[in-house]
């Protein structure tokens, strides 16, 4: 547990020196995302009430579970580049459509639990679905990952890839758990 979290810090400030010393396309929003569902478990008793208790229920396990759709097929595509010794350059504009439209799936749900929530959470959700909403309309200038760059035709390495899938994934991870408890928290109350 120790040597993951102290690889994942390596990875990172790997990754922030290493995009330092070129421009990326890429908007990584992942630690905004888990920022946002650890504010939706910490602050649950600012925005439940029992009236709101099911829909909220509904719009986590929504979230839960478009997320988790998500980064499982962003794992496989990039397992499938490592493992298929893809080089960079060769569009896949199929696969890149599906993680587009499994974002977007992703906001739409976001903007569901956003909207049950309190003022604070609100704004902050709203700011983070604007956030990946613009990146998802950029036409091609903006990505969610170099993973998605790469299925753009970018010439991306695959260290990059591999850095993105480490920590994008743990985040992603990270997010999914924290709103599964939000979930179990709300349960209890409904009790």
């Amino acid at each position: 547990m120790i040597f993951r979290r102290i690889f994942t810090l390596f990875i990172v400030l790997l990754s922030a020196t290493y995009s330092f010393a070129q421009t990326s396309p890429v908007v990584d929003v992942s630690m905004s995302l888990l920022n946002w569902t650890k504010h939706l478990d910490a602050d649950v008793d600012k925005y439940f009430t029992r009236e709101k208790g099911e829909e909220l229920t509904r719009s986590f396990e929504a979230l839960k579970k478009d997320l988790t759709t998500y980064m499982k097929t962003r794992k496989n595509l990039s397992d499938n580049i490592f493992r298929n010794n893809t080089a960079p350059g060769k569009k896949d504009p199929e696969n890149l459509e599906v993680l587009k439209t499994q974002m977007g799936d992703v906001i739409r749900q976001m903007r569901n639990v956003t909207d049950l929530t309190n003022n604070e959470l609100r704004a902050e959700g709203d700011r983070l679905n604007d956030k990946i909403f613009n990146v998802l309309n950029s036409e091609g200038t903006q990505f969610l990952s170099h993973l998605e760059a790469f299925l753009a035709g970018l010439d991306v390495s695959k260290r990059d890839i591999a850095l993105d899938a480490s920590v994008a994934y743990d985040r992603l991870q990270q997010s999914i758990s924290l709103l599964a408890s939000t979930e179990d928290k709300i349960s209890r109350k409904m009790k």
